[in-house]
């Protein structure tokens, strides 16, 4: 592959495009810790939303895009809701609580919860045994990671109810992704995430004005590191790395650029704990290879899961 795509040309843009989704996606969670430590997290998150759904919108407008129909403006909306709102705002209020990097390990839980979400209803896919494999050991390494204090306070290293969010976040995004496949989206991907990070954005803001957290927040006291954090999460991480994951959708296989899915955590918690000394305890480690090596197991599945287990993308419809 590597030189097919030397022949071609390619092979530069390609290795850029997957440092964004490798790197970029992978810092996203320690910008969002710098960026909340002077400002609202369900505010910055709208603000993210709504000026990087505006970014991507007129993008897709000015390169001739087709306005889409109103059912599928309506379930681009609903899938933003879905998507962008609820997982980023969980990744967000999680990241105020806990470890930036053990977030990102949980919200790389979003393949196994589609895998598990796959196996129901009426257009039901009976999991491979490779992917049940990854299943139970993906799910036995969030009850390590999270059980024990759910029982016994006194064994846990953050509070477990926390944790629990960026974790309904990753069902929020698995769940929408799914219901996104089987009902009519625009044809432009660009426009489908516009609008619906524009819609994830509005009802982000909304719930932060509801929450009070617009009363007594001065833009003028937040330091320039967060802004330089939120301008980051907005340009690199909303706008380069969606552009970066759509192009490698057309180049290399969905499966390979479904690896994202597992090296994020890793660049995560790696930056977390060399920026923050955030902690890697032993208990935390071997729940981060158990949720690891599960997703590997589930992405790379042969058998019959849906496309959609491998190539969904917490940036498909937001970015991080």
């Amino acid at each position: 592959m590597v030189e097919a795509l030397r022949e071609r040309g390619l092979l530069a843009k390609v290795v850029i495009a997957f440092a964004c989704i490798w790197l970029v996606w992978g810092s996203t969670f320690l910008a969002i810790r710098v960026a909340i430590e002077h400002m609202p997290p369900l505010l910055m998150c709208g603000v993210r939303l709504l000026v990087a759904g505006l970014m991507l919108f007129a993008w897709a407008q000015a390169t001739g895009a087709k306005w889409p129909e109103g059912r599928q403006l309506r379930n681009a909306a609903l899938v933003g809701l879905m998507l962008p709102a609820a997982g980023n705002a969980a990744v967000t209020i999680g990241v105020g609580h806990l470890p930036s990097g053990l977030v990102a390990l949980l919200l790389g839980t979003i393949p196994l919860w589609m895998a598990l979400l796959a196996a129901f209803g009426s257009r039901a896919v009976r999991p491979a045994p490779q992917a049940v494999i990854g299943l139970l050991l993906g799910f036995g390494g969030i009850a390590l990671l999270i059980g024990p204090g759910l029982f016994d306070a006194r064994h846990a290293e953050f509070s477990p109810l926390w944790a629990l969010i960026p974790v309904a976040g990753a069902f929020s995004w698995a769940w929408g992704s799914l219901w996104s496949r089987r009902n009519s989206m625009p044809p432009s991907p660009l426009l489908a995430t516009g609008v619906g990070m524009l819609a994830g954005g509005i009802g982000v803001l909304a719930l932060s004005a509801a929450g009070g957290e617009w009363s007594g927040f001065s833009a003028a006291a937040v330091p320039l590191r967060s802004w330089a954090a939120l301008l980051y999460l907005i340009v690199f991480g909303s706008v380069l790395g969606f552009t970066a994951y759509l192009y490698l959708l057309r180049i290399v296989s969905p499966t390979l650029v479904s690896t994202y899915a597992f090296v994020n955590p890793i660049v995560a918690m790696a930056l977390g704990w060399v920026f923050y000394r955030e902690a890697l305890t032993a208990r935390t480690l071997a729940a981060a290879v158990a949720v690891i090596v599960a997703v590997v197991l589930i992405t790379t599945t042969r058998a019959k899961a849906p496309a959609a287990v491998a190539t969904a993308a917490p940036e498909a419809l937001e970015s991080r």
